[in-house]
């Protein structure tokens, strides 16, 4: 799914060929997964594409506020992340309020595009998959489902702030 999602971003510009990481980022992931986890998998039924694009926004949030302030917003939980209105405008929060793109802004509607283009593309390779549905195998392609959106938002944050990775010429 990954290497997927990689090439389906690459191809359309929103990433360069690469999954840009921090292991700090990747950590906060393994620290908030579970509650995110746990509420997207009760809406998820209703609302597949918008629970996958939530855990992109996450990973663009986390990816800003590892780029702006680590030091002081690592400590923060999920429910910082998810804001006072809940899971259900999870979306505009992030938006808003962490990443600070003005409401109706350019640099916000670019972001809702490549997320609900990534969120639509996972869920169609989610349906592709002949894994049953209800099942511990179906659970676990969801979990994998939600940490490579979670991934990808990373990587096109840490990509819209200036990252990039550069060859290092080493002992001449």
């Amino acid at each position: 799914m990954t290497n997927y999602m990689l090439k389906f971003c690459t191809d359309l510009g929103f990433l360069q060929g690469t999954l840009l990481n921090s292991s700090d980022i990747d950590g906060k992931w393994q620290e908030i997964a579970p509650d995110f986890c746990a509420e997207a998998a009760r809406e998820f039924n209703g609302y597949p594409e918008f629970c996958l694009a939530c855990a992109g926004f996450l990973g663009m949030a986390v990816a800003s506020l590892w780029d702006f302030d680590w030091e002081r917003y690592s400590s923060r939980d999920y429910d910082f992340f998810k804001g006072p209105e809940g899971f259900d405008t999870m979306d505009e929060h992030i938006l808003w309020k962490v990443l600070n793109m003005p409401k109706g802004s350019a640099q916000e509607q670019e972001a809702v595009k490549k997320m609900q283009s990534c969120s639509t593309e996972m869920y169609h390779l989610m349906k592709k998959s002949t894994v049953e549905r209800g099942t511990a195998d179906a659970y676990r392609l969801f979990l994998t489902a939600m940490a490579v959106m979670f991934k990808t938002g990373e990587a096109m944050e840490l990509q819209r702030l200036g990252y990039k990775f550069e060859k290092l010429k080493v002992g001449q």
